[in-house]
């Protein structure tokens, strides 16, 4: 199908190449996944397509970009709620709102586990919290890529549910708390399940105490799931997506057409297998209003949870 709207979409567009905006420096999981779709989206599209990082800001300024960009199809943003959600509610020099944004796709959407400095007496989410506990006045350390990110924010879920006490310790970004979770600065943190992260795993560098998913992962088959554990039973099954998304002010004639292309393109064998090299899975395919449902009860779900864990914009 894609082939059949590509000229019809060629014709609406003004510029001639398609810009795809990431929030993440080369060489992160989500510039792999938007590496790994351009080619598809550009051959479908007869177009030359541009990838990219805009950092900074917790990725406000790559979504404010998108914002700011004609919603004529040239410029699309691979990004997360992360983006799109959380830092509005954390940032207060960001003015856009959820609702500004049209999710077209799923390009991966991870399960989350709990990884752990590889010298920490405890190898699953029961005996972390037994720790914990016995640990005392001396509380165990988190590290999360920021103050009121999604894994902030889940990893507060979970203490709260567990009853276990740790320290919070932001960083501006995964590496930094990972060169520390591997030197022992910090105790744990929460991460989604990737390629990058599995290397550090079968090299010694960490562990994993649990992950998020229903069933066990064959990247991680030791590590139980939390529905599994004692400790959280109730806690249950955070991930994070990240997918395609264009500006709520494109037209709908534009933006079906578009999101028949994405879709055409996420199912292009090749995107498959290097998303899946990069630790990811390309989701089941969505129609434009089962995306929007899916950005929408995200939406209330996250905004709750930053509420529960009394995030304060920054």
């Amino acid at each position: 199908m894609g082939a059949a709207v590509a000229p019809r979409l060629r014709a609406q567009t003004r510029t001639g190449h398609l810009t795809i905006l990431v929030a993440q420096p080369a060489g992160g999981v989500t510039d792999i996944f938007a590496r790994a779709v351009a080619p598809a989206l550009g051959r479908r599209l007869g177009r030359v397509v541009v990838v990219e990082n805009v950092t900074g800001a917790s990725g406000s300024i790559a979504a404010t970009r998108l914002l700011a960009a004609e919603p004529d199809g040239s410029t699309l943003f691979v990004g997360s709620p992360s983006e799109t959600v959380l830092a509005p509610l954390t940032l207060r020099a960001v003015r856009y709102k959820p609702k500004d944004f049209r999710l077209l796709g799923l390009v991966n959407d991870s399960p989350l586990a709990l990884y752990a400095r590889s010298d920490l007496p405890a190898n699953n989410l029961d005996e972390l919290v037994a720790l914990a506990r016995k640990r005392g006045d001396r509380p165990l350390s988190y590290g999360s890529t920021g103050q009121g990110s999604l894994f902030h924010l889940v990893t507060e879920m979970l203490l709260s549910t567990t009853g276990m006490q740790a320290t919070h310790v932001p960083y501006r970004g995964g590496m930094p708390m990972l060169i520390d979770l591997q030197r022992g600065i910090i105790d744990f943190t929460m991460l989604p399940v990737d390629a990058l992260l599995g290397s550090m795993i079968a090299g010694g560098r960490m562990k994993v105490l649990g992950v998020s998913s229903a069933q066990r992962l064959k990247r991680f088959p030791a590590a139980a799931t939390f529905d599994e554990s004692r400790s959280a039973p109730a806690f249950g099954r955070p991930s994070i997506w990240v997918g395609l998304l264009v500006p709520a002010a494109m037209s709908e004639s534009i933006s079906v057409q578009l999101h028949e292309v994405v879709a055409d393109a996420l199912g292009d064998a090749d995107v498959r297998h290097a998303i899946d090299a990069a630790g990811g899975a390309v989701p089941s395919r969505m129609s434009l209003v089962e995306a929007a449902r899916f950005y929408a009860a995200d939406t209330v779900k996250l905004e709750a949870l930053a509420k529960a864990a009394h995030v304060e914009p920054l």
